[in-house]
């Protein structure tokens, strides 16, 4: 592959199951949830070394304020990712990716992820200040819904 042109193995990196699920517990879906697989190709990073991320269902953009992402057990607000130095997302380890949308329905739904990581490489810290460019990395599968 050119320089530049991928950075992680995109195949199988966006998988199931997809499922509607009710976080706050108050027995009503107000989320739905998949799981990402970190596949990239120079995974020694904080997870401030993903800048931005964007998720969409079906064609549908999801607010940045409305997408946590889960590592560990332990929830991150995506518009925040970007400044974390001290959590690491491991070769191979699945990350829960939760999006605060309406139920979806049964069948077969398209997620698209969108990530922008910096070129700021090999190193514990953070570009805070987004000096370095960014690479984007678009990811996308067909995930099966039980509903």
């Amino acid at each position: 592959m050119p320089a530049g042109t991928n950075y992680c193995i995109t195949e199988g990196m966006i998988q199931g199951p997809l499922r509607n699920v009710d976080l706050d517990g108050d027995g009503e879906v107000d989320h739905v949830e998949f799981c990402c697989r970190n596949q990239f190709l120079h995974p020694n990073h904080p997870l401030g070394w993903i800048r931005q991320l964007v998720v969409s269902i079906d064609g549908q953009r999801v607010a940045t304020d409305r997408i946590t992402f889960c590592l560990r057990g332990q929830k991150f607000a995506v518009e925040h990712l970007a400044t974390i130095s001290d959590v690491w997302w491991h070769m191979g380890e699945r990350a829960i990716i939760h999006a605060r949308v309406p139920p979806i329905g049964s069948g077969v739904h398209k997620i698209e992820c969108s990530f922008a990581v910096s070129l700021f490489v090999h190193t514990p810290k953070v570009d805070v200040t987004d000096l370095w460019p960014t690479l984007r990395q678009d990811i996308d599968a067909e995930l099966s819904c039980d509903a």
